[in-house]
């Protein structure tokens, strides 16, 4: 039971989690959809990280620069999605939320291309070749769109690596540059970009490409339907997992009512309803600062319900588990389900608690590592109480009693066990006091547990008087042994009956038995009717039983 209980909770949570994080980390948000352009490890690395030697020679001139990213345009445009990742290396998102940066560097590389394209046909001879030299400009003006100004640019500098990007102004601007000239058509002998979300917005309305309240109208009423299609997809969810809990809890039969049922769904249609926004906010194409707030808001939200919905599934494996243990005669699983129960929410906790940490864009790697050094202190403080726990995993591994059992300890303790805890173990003595022992000192005391007898031995003296007559005791004895024999819960090879002493004011007789229970209630019930046989058995035989006597003499004296 031990092992199932164990096996099932580490492989429920670490299941969520392997999702939760793997999946719903925006710097891994190209697994999340099919139509997303998906990126190898190493193109991602090449995207974040340092840059190798070929990529530094793609990027070491204006000229090269603007060659490698109008290439790996063509290669797109030609239906290659993974040239996206050469265009993105030419892109300075330094600037850029690093869970970001390769979503926005994709969105970006779009609308530089199609900004271009109108502009004019490059002709990279007029590109500068320097490797330092001042930033160059292609392109540098005020656009108007609606009733507001734009400054807006598309130019390249040199970067801290030592390699020339598109500069972080262009990345800013280049949404009002494309959106000023996006009626214009492509220049001769130039291929103009599409996609799918390109060729919707041209079937779209001239009116939907207005502004409206900082957003354009038809991302406005993309929202509105992405928010009716979230809240679907939030019921839909709820009903499906309320209708699937409910089918589990009637046929296992667990501890479950109906109402708090559908209440225990919530974490779930709010991970379904924020997957939905993480994953179509992508498609909307705002610009970088309208992208990141929502898609913060969305990862936030994703990794808030993710713990949230790893700790509901914890609570229903140990409802699982509850009810299997509850048809089990060992008391000891009833202690260890809640342990199991709350080291699993204690780690989904803590790993939730570095996931959320992470969406709100703290540097979680520095934290940890602070932790580490702190840690040490901690420990240090605290060595009593990681004694104790690393006490209870023994007390629990070994199982050297089980709940109910009566124990005696070093130092004459005795009692009954109560409770298993994670810092201590409580017994409750003879005297109906309660004993807290921590789990550190219990792991290293010896142990005589009564509950594990197989047998109860029982051992007494008869004492019998002496004007018994020799043939009596000898058929009292003779009637104790046929008594044994046909009693079923004595064991029959090991009992004794033998005339034992000749005591001072009786002639006792030795009687051990061994009665064939591990349950103390059901021997003192045998050793009750067993005691009234052997008192029915002398009163039949005329046989008394002797109690202390004192006979004193007093001479009288005459004269």
């Amino acid at each position: 039971m031990f092992r199932k209980i164990t096996f099932f909770s580490l492989f429920s949570f670490f299941n969520i989690f392997s999702i939760g994080y793997a999946q719903f980390n925006p710097l891994s948000l190209n697994g999340l959809a099919k139509k997303a352009p998906s990126h190898s490890l190493a193109e991602k690395i090449s995207i974040l990280d340092s840059l190798s030697f070929n990529e530094k020679e793609k990027l070491k001139t204006p000229q090269e620069t603007m060659r490698t990213f109008m290439l790996a345009m063509e290669k797109v445009k030609a239906g290659s999605n993974s040239a996206f990742s050469d265009a993105i290396l030419t892109l300075d998102l330094s600037q850029i939320d690093p869970a970001l940066r390769a979503l926005t560097g994709r969105i970006t590389a779009e609308r530089l291309v199609n900004t271009i394209d109108r502009l004019a046909k490059i002709n990279f001879s007029h590109i500068p070749s320097y490797e330092e030299g001042p930033k160059w400009i292609f392109r540098k003006q005020t656009v108007t769109l609606g009733e507001n100004l734009y400054d807006v640019e598309i130019a390249l500098n040199r970067t801290s690596d030592g390699v020339w990007k598109f500069s972080p102004e262009t990345i800013k601007s280049v949404e009002n540059f494309y959106s000023s000239i996006a009626h214009l058509k492509v220049v001769d002998g130039v291929t103009e970009y599409h996609n799918w979300r390109s060729r919707f917005k041209d079937k779209m309305p001239a009116w939907t490409a207005e502004e409206f309240l900082v957003l354009k109208k038809g991302q406005w009423i993309s929202l509105i339907v992405l928010l009716f299609l979230s809240i679907s997809i939030f019921a839909l969810i709820r009903l499906i997992a309320t209708a699937y809990l409910s089918f589990k809890v009637s046929q296992r039969s667990l501890d479950l009512q109906e109402d708090s049922q559908f209440k225990s769904t919530l974490p779930f249609g709010l991970l379904a309803f924020s997957l939905t926004w993480l994953i179509a906010i992508r498609f909307l194409e705002f610009d970088v600062g309208m992208l990141e707030f929502f898609f913060r808001g969305s990862y936030i939200l994703t990794a808030f319900s993710s713990v949230w919905s790893a700790l509901k599934i914890v609570d229903y494996i140990t409802l699982h588990f509850k009810k299997i243990t509850s048809g089990t005669g060992n008391k000891f699983d009833d202690v260890l389900v809640p342990m199991i129960s709350k080291s699993s929410k204690v780690l989904v906790i803590a790993l939730g608690t570095i996931l959320i940490a992470h969406s709100l864009t703290f540097d979680v790697a520095s934290i940890l590592a602070g932790l580490g050094i702190g840690g040490v202190a901690v420990a240090l403080a605290a060595k009593d109480t990681i004694s104790n726990l690393f006490g209870s995993v023994t007390v629990l591994m070994d199982r050297p009693f089980q709940i109910g059992d009566y124990v005696s300890l070093e130092k004459n303790l005795e009692g009954t066990v109560e409770q298993v805890g994670f810092r201590s173990t409580r017994i409750r003595t003879p005297y109906n006091s309660l004993v807290t022992l921590p789990n550190s000192v219990l792991a290293n005391m010896a142990i005589d547990n009564y509950g594990m007898r197989r047998v109860r031995r029982y051992k007494t003296f008869l004492q019998l008087e002496y004007s018994t007559p020799i043939t009596k005791i000898d058929e009292f004895c003779n009637g104790l042994r046929a008594l044994i024999s046909i009693t079923p819960s004595i064991q029959k090879d090991n009992a004794v009956v033998s005339l034992y002493e000749m005591s001072t004011s009786s002639m006792d007789i030795l009687l051990t038995v061994f009665f064939m229970t591990d349950e103390g209630k059901i021997e003192l019930l045998e050793r009750h009717h067993f005691i009234l046989e052997i008192l029915k058995l002398a009163e039949d035989l005329g046989v008394k039983f002797a109690y202390p006597t004192q006979t004193l003499f007093v001479e009288k004296h005459q004269g």
